[in-house]
């Protein structure tokens, strides 16, 4: 009743429904139901380990919430963006959405920090593209998570804008977006985010160069070369400079993290990285060691993590196809031991197909026809009130109950309770 009420309060209250008018409304309640929960569930592609950069190739191009012109386009990129792209389904691409726009999270599971940073408290708190629930989201967050805010607030205070994270995703059409040659480092993929906007030049990306320990000027660990007017964006002067893997401690760190990656996805544990990192940031003495760990820190939290889970859940769905089939398989074989036919996808919706025939007399069972495959009885007929003379000669399937006869009569009973002509 509660369950009506909430989407058909009016009709409730005012009137006297029979029977299948409650049946009517209780179904289109459910069907509301579903296209809520389908509404509130992210757009999963194919995930790929191996991010790669792609460029915009169109002048105005629709970031939509997922795979489909029925997905809500948000924002548009412009001609020769670069983007990170993490799949894709179909002609679709998956893409990291750039990390000036602007995208929600709801207020509730988020805390101030200092300045404009904001820290999740939830565990898994869906980033939307608008101020509510009404389209597909954008992705989940972890817990702890740290975003940026703008300081915008939606008109009723419940939402709190952010520039997007790493984790948040938006889809282009193939059509409009090509592959780049230049590869990514997976571990620096926080740091390329923080780089690329979503108007401006397109990004280089040199190798990581691993610095030889007996070099004395440090070297950064995603060195660029040339001007922003030439499309290259430079690391800033006056920033720490990174000194790649010349620690023997960092070394460690990120063979680990290596070891760990190399294993099955689902099988992925970060917990002893984790505790590595915050040895790291509280005992070093180094900046640029500090925003190394600390950059790993994030782009496993807002990209590995959630990463491992969408694998999990493809795992998990196969698994359960895999159960069908099985499940499926195994009614088959029973259908074929006790029929001495197969299954059709036709056939699954009846407990048994096929020609219904007169049966004359016959002392030993009670029915008045008999369902034959060929010249093989499956099964006697017993219609009860309904007049099986109609049904003579004419492909039927069949739901009924099933009772057991002398193994001499050469076949079981099936009294029936639906019967439909499939072909005469």
């Amino acid at each position: 009743m509660s369950l009506l009420m909430k989407f058909y309060p009016g009709s409730v209250r005012t009137a006297a429904f029979s029977g299948q008018s409650w049946m009517l409304l209780l179904l289109l309640s459910l069907i509301s139901l579903g296209s809520l929960e389908a509404q509130d569930s992210e757009s999963f592609g194919k995930p790929t380990l191996k991010p790669w950069l792609a460029t915009v190739d169109g002048s105005s191009v629709n970031l939509r919430t997922g795979p489909s012109t029925n997905h809500h386009a948000f924002t548009r990129l412009t001609k020769e963006v670069s983007v990170i792209a993490m799949g894709g389904s179909g002609d679709w691409v998956e893409i990291v959405i750039p990390s000036d726009i602007p995208i929600w999270i709801h207020g509730d599971f988020v805390e101030s920090m200092d300045s404009d940073k904001l820290q999740v408290r939830g565990k898994s708190v869906r980033l939307r593209a608008q101020s509510n629930t009404k389209y597909t989201p954008l992705g989940m967050t972890e817990q702890g998570q740290v975003l940026r805010s703008t300081g915008k607030r939606s008109d009723d205070g419940k939402w709190v804008q952010i520039f997007a994270p790493l984790n948040a995703r938006g889809w282009i059409h193939g059509d409009y977006i090509r592959r780049s040659d230049q590869e990514i480092n997976a571990l620096r993929l926080s740091a390329l985010h923080d780089k690329l906007k979503s108007k401006g030049n397109p990004v280089v990306i040199a190798p990581v160069i691993e610095k030889d320990t007996s070099a004395k000027e440090s070297v950064s660990e995603e060195k660029t070369s040339g001007s922003e007017t030439a499309g290259i964006i430079n690391e800033d002067p006056n920033a720490i400079k990174i000194p790649s893997f010349e620690s023997p401690r960092l070394k460690e760190l990120f063979e680990s993290f290596r070891v760990e990656t190399e294993k099955p996805p689902v099988g992925w544990d970060f917990s002893a990285i984790f505790r590595k990192i915050e040895v790291f940031e509280t005992t070093s003495e180094d900046l640029g060691e500090i925003r190394v760990v600390k950059d790993l820190a994030r782009t496993i939290n807002e990209h590995f993590v959630p990463l491992q889970r969408r694998l999990v859940e493809i795992e998990r769905q196969q698994e359960l196809a895999r159960v069908e089939r099985e499940k499926a398989q195994t009614r088959d074989k029973e259908i074929l031991r006790r029929t001495g036919h197969r299954n059709s996808p036709t056939d699954q919706k009846y407990q048994a197909v096929g020609w219904v025939v007169p049966l004359g007399k016959h002392r030993k069972v009670e029915a008045s026809h008999k369902l034959m495959k060929g010249s093989q009885l499956l099964y006697y007929l017993d219609g009860e009130k309904l007049n099986l003379d109609q049904y003579v000669n004419k492909r039927v399937g069949i739901v009924g109950t099933i009772e057991e006869q002398d193994p001499s009569t050469g076949a079981r009973l099936l009294v029936i309770q639906k019967i439909e002509i499939l072909s005469r």
